[in-house]
């Protein structure tokens, strides 16, 4: 169970989907583009540090990083899956020693980010921690990268 305990912190990214035979709008893609910075908070009431870097590549999909902070010390990981569509956000990291899989969800509102997050040993279906975080967009971020 340790090891559900450091990925109390994920929040996810969803992917904006194309228009009937178009792309996207560029001007909702970039208010999500950038650093989200914030905090999580676990089942037993911990707090800590996380942030999410995302941006979408050249070939229109969503890519992602989420840092966070936990007993073990600074810990990052890349999105698995990541989707960013009407405002909301979905994705899946896996813990850097590849034993759980964290669930990420989560809904912008203007320049904040909130949601919640699920961790799975790496397999299962079965929800062995569950947390809620919250992230606002950087100042950097927001005037273009």
């Amino acid at each position: 169970m340790a090891d559900s305990q450091m990925w109390t912190l994920h929040s996810s990214t969803c992917f904006r989907p194309s228009g009937a035979g178009g792309q996207g709008s560029a001007a909702d893609d970039k208010k999500y583009v950038g650093e989200w910075a914030g905090s999580y908070s676990g089942p037993n009431g911990d707090t800590d540090k996380l942030s999410y870097t995302l941006s979408k590549d050249e070939n229109g999909k969503w890519r992602g990083t989420v840092k966070w902070v936990n007993q073990n010390g600074e810990n990052k990981a890349d999105f698995k899956s990541l989707e960013i569509a009407d405002g909301k956000m979905k994705g899946k990291i896996e813990d850097p020693n590849g034993e759980v899989e964290v669930a990420i969800e989560g809904q912008f509102q203007g320049d904040k980010l909130e949601g919640t997050f699920a961790v799975s040993p790496k397999g299962s279906t079965e929800v062995v921690e569950k947390g809620s975080w919250k992230a606002a967009k950087s100042p950097a971020a927001k005037t273009g990268q």
